[in-house]
């Protein structure tokens, strides 16, 4: 049996998988990434370890005649991995908090470093060449030391095959970095990755890697890609007029444009020359998280609870019996905490709270689409993805406040979307279109509820 591996590197875990020609997964592996801390020698490291552990637990359910074609990636944004001249790996001190009102930031954004040229089109390249700006300035002696520098992505790859590269996503948006990024950095360009479409091949699986992960050295290895691309392709939400909802660690929003957008928004490519608009709730996934388990404190499970609750939430009608929640800035989480806290001593019953909770998270992604949409992106067809899809309560009242239907993608959309790149990559599919059409598998609709629609629409009005 012929299979690719995938692996989904997230800061909540890692996930390996062993995928078909269908784009099944015919094993499977999972390790915790949350406990892997911020420093100089246990970043890199903790998530390479993450990474062989996943591999290693996927192998073990493997039959044993299966061959793999090829491996791929898929990786969340995490920037600042570097190499010093000794091929050592590190993670330097990146204590900056870069908003796009830090100094650094406005700096990288504007026009004395790119003049009449919009910075961004360069999608994370131009915060990348920020974040290298501020350790220039701030610790110099780490800085001097860089040799190569990329992405956690990158060194994932690079622990495999050797080879320094990376994606158009992960990096500037193109197969070149700009003169002005890389003089943004102060580095030579040789010491950016090489920048390659997503399924082209890195390299091989050293001998060292090979023996790490348990598999045959020189097993073919693919560039990989960013993870909310790899979770786009995944459920086939690559053509203009799509729109991919990602609920895992963090709650985003990708509409599908096909060509880049020039109103100063976040884009990146989601396939060769396709590209969307990206937007996030800053920390919708802990408040998500953390206010349902306060609802009721003496179940701590929150895969049970979400199972528990969300039938029982389905059944209150829309409004939740006038009680409001809404989410809050990541800094001031405690509020939520409490709204919830009272509104449980107040006599609402869990199901009221959970109901409330679940349309504050779906008019944050109501501002997500309206945004997307202020923005020149014109959304048309909904998927979901991540775990919070196989939440059926709260994909219905999603569904209701966008007054659209939504299809339920793989939960797992990232996985199948690094299994595609690494298809492609092993020649069994020409391009990223048979990829889709062979490996991606249309899922369950979720339509809107008329009296929900009519509720809910009248209180968007009321906000405007």
């Amino acid at each position: 049996m012929d299979v690719v591996l995938a692996v989904d590197i997230g800061s909540t875990s890692c996930k390996a998988a062993y995928l078909d020609k269908q784009g099944r997964m015919v094993a499977t592996g999972r390790v915790n990434t949350r406990q892997i801390p911020v420093a100089r020698t246990e970043t890199l490291s903790g998530f390479w370890e993450a990474f062989g552990l996943s591999v290693h637990a996927a192998s073990a359910q493997l039959a044993d005649d299966g061959r793999v074609s090829a491996i791929g990636i898929a990786c969340r944004s995490f920037f600042g991995a570097c190499i010093d001249a000794a091929g050592k790996a590190y993670w330097p001190s990146w204590d900056a908090k870069l908003s796009r009102n830090a100094p650094v930031v406005q700096r990288a954004l504007s026009p004395e470093i790119w003049g009449a040229k919009d910075p961004f089109a360069y999608g994370y390249g131009t915060w990348f060449g920020a974040l290298i700006s501020w350790l220039r300035e701030a610790r110099p002696d780490e800085w001097n030391s860089i040799h190569r520098v990329g992405a956690l992505r990158d060194y994932i790859v690079y622990e495999m095959t050797g080879e320094w590269v990376t994606d158009p996503a992960t990096g500037p948006g193109q197969h070149e970095w700009p003169d002005e990024l890389v003089g943004l950095t102060g580095l030579s360009r040789d010491a950016l990755p090489l920048i390659m479409d997503p399924h082209a091949g890195a390299g091989g699986l050293t001998v060292d890697a090979a023996a790490a992960l348990g598999l045959l050295a020189d097993t073919p290895v693919v560039v990989g890609q960013h993870d909310g691309a790899a979770a786009n392709l995944g459920v086939g939400a690559i053509r203009p007029g799509d729109g991919c909802f990602t609920f895992g660690t963090n709650f985003v929003f990708r509409g599908v444009t096909g060509e880049r957008l020039t109103t100063k928004s976040m884009n990146y490519l989601v396939a060769p020359e396709i590209w969307a608009w990206v937007g996030n709730i800053p920390g919708a996934s802990q408040q998500f998280e953390t206010a349902t388990s306060r609802i009721a404190h003496e179940r701590s499970d929150a895969m049970e609870l979400h199972a528990e609750l969300g039938p029982l939430a389905h059944d209150v009608e829309s409004g939740a019996n006038g009680l409001r929640l809404d989410l809050v800035s990541p800094d001031e989480d405690e509020k939520l905490y409490s709204a919830v806290a009272a509104a449980r001593q107040a006599g609402h019953s869990e199901a009221v709270v959970y109901r409330a909770l679940l349309e504050a998270v779906a008019f944050g992604e109501l501002g997500l689409v309206q945004r997307a949409r202020e923005n020149g992106a014109d959304p048309q067809r909904f998927v979901a993805t991540g775990g919070g899809a196989r939440n059926n309560a709260f994909m219905q009242v999603l569904a209701s406040v966008l007054d659209v239907s939504i299809e339920v993608g793989e939960p797992d959309g990232g996985l199948v979307g690094a299994g595609m790149a690494a298809a492609i990559g092993a020649g069994w599919y020409a391009s990223v279109d048979e990829a889709v059409a062979g490996m991606c598998a249309s899922g369950p609709i979720i339509r809107p509820d008329p009296a929900g629609v009519e509720y809910y629409r009248g209180r968007h009005q009321e906000k405007e």
